[in-house]
């Protein structure tokens, strides 16, 4: 008889009392499948850790509460920490204050099993991750789909080289397999978030799934970490058409290059080995940008196949790099 396969959510909080509850309800309401939630908060001033110890106190063959020992400042750092400690089967990321689907786990799973099926078998990493519907502070809609809000272009993004620049996947949407967080490892100092770095090493050594499925209500309250922001080029148009909106930021926009390409360079000294030429060749360019002069720069990105979410934003990205 086959093994069930075990199911770690992994929640990081920090001050997150006002939204928390609503969370752990939907948690609690998931059907279908079982699961254990690990969770660490990072040093929370606020009733956040009673929250937390009296949810595990009703549930203590589930819910494992990590110590907090250092805080780390960051909530890639506290996922991070996390991820560490799991060593389930298939792992599921939650933000203190959104709202699950009933569904979420169990779609999640048949999803990340589909996605291993497909790229032949559970040896290779493997994301899934479902759309969300945005809501405000009480939780009220605002909009059914945080894609289309955003102006994402799915297929086409989810491409190593598109990947490198700009990351479609929310950490609460998504699911890894173990293949996944065994290949991610400690997360490295130049990481930008810990859901990019497990895109990045999915698109490139496995697969990367975006599923149809709306599974959160993705709240939108002003203290978002990320948060959604809208594609709307009525409103970017008249800001290219000023010179200052190309001059503006430069500094900030190379600054977010050399970022970007730290990242890309850990890609690349971490899995070099195993990336096809193609996103070998995509990775060392970007992590050389920062060694390039201005027009360098642009053929190479232009080369590579680097842009971002849409015509405009690409176009204001390489009049600034």
């Amino acid at each position: 008889m086959a093994r069930t396969p075990s199911i770690d959510i992994l929640l990081a909080t920090y001050n997150g009392a006002r939204f928390l509850p609503e969370l752990l309800s939907s948690l609690d309401s998931q059907a279908g499948v079982d699961f254990r939630v690990l969770v660490r908060d990072d040093g929370s001033t606020d009733g956040t850790p009673a929250i937390l110890d009296q949810w595990a106190a009703r549930h203590p063959d589930r819910v494992r509460i990590l110590p907090t020992d250092v805080p780390t400042r960051s909530a890639a750092g506290n996922f991070g920490r996390l991820m560490q400690a799991c060593d389930a089967d298939y792992v599921l990321f939650a933000d203190q204050d959104d709202i699950w689907r009933p569904n979420k786990v169990a779609r999640t799973l048949a999803a990340l099993q589909a996605a291993e099926e497909e790229a032949g078998g559970r040896s290779r990493p493997a994301l899934v991750f479902c759309d969300l519907a945005l809501v405000d502070a009480d939780g009220c809609p605002l909009h059914a789909s945080f894609r289309t809000f955003q102006g994402m272009d799915v297929a086409a993004g989810l491409r190593l080289e598109r990947l490198l620049l700009n990351n479609l996947v929310t950490g609460c949407a998504m699911g890894v397999n173990r293949a996944a967080l065994s290949a991610c490892g400690p997360l490295p100092d130049k990481v930008v978030m810990h859901d990019w770095w497990l895109a990045l090493i999915c698109a490139g050594l496995g697969t990367i799934r975006a599923m149809p499925d709306c599974l959160i209500d993705y709240r939108q309250h002003g203290g978002n970490v990320v948060g959604a922001k809208r594609s709307d080029p009525l409103d970017t148009l008249p800001r290219l058409a000023r010179l200052s909106a190309i001059i503006d930021n430069i500094s900030a926009y190379r600054d977010w290059l050399l970022t970007l390409g730290g990242q890309a360079e850990q890609l690349g000294n971490r899995f070099g080995d195993r990336l096809s030429p193609s996103h070998r060749a995509a990775v060392a360019a970007l992590a050389g940008l920062r060694r390039q002069g201005p027009l360098a720069r642009r053929l190479t990105a232009l080369r590579h196949g680097f842009r971002l979410g849409t015509l405009l934003q690409t176009l204001a990205f390489y009049a600034r790099m």
